[in-house]
């Protein structure tokens, strides 16, 4: 468990050393990404928390959000499957 003052320092140094920490981190990142098994839990780790975020928003909304995008075409295949059956 990390304590409060090593929190602060931590903070306190990311302050003083932006570029050099981004830097790291992108590194760091650069490195797990090649890891398969990290990547996959990385995954389903945004898959819920996007999950959770998107029905957030749906609450916020009160109710289903409008879907985005080209709408399917569904009333013509139900109308050729009504044409083939004739």
């Amino acid at each position: 468990m990390v304590s409060d003052s090593l929190k602060r320092a931590q903070a306190k140094y990311r302050e003083k050393n932006v570029d050099k920490y981004n830097e790291t981190q992108r590194l760091y990142y650069l490195n797990k990404k090649d890891d398969a098994e990290w990547r996959e839990k990385h995954n389903e780790k945004c898959r819920i928390a996007n999950a959770k975020y998107r029905q957030k928003k749906k609450e916020e909304k009160g109710g289903d959000v409008k879907p985005r995008g080209r709408p399917r075409k569904i009333i013509q295949l139900s109308i050729d499957s009504v044409i083939n059956n004739i």
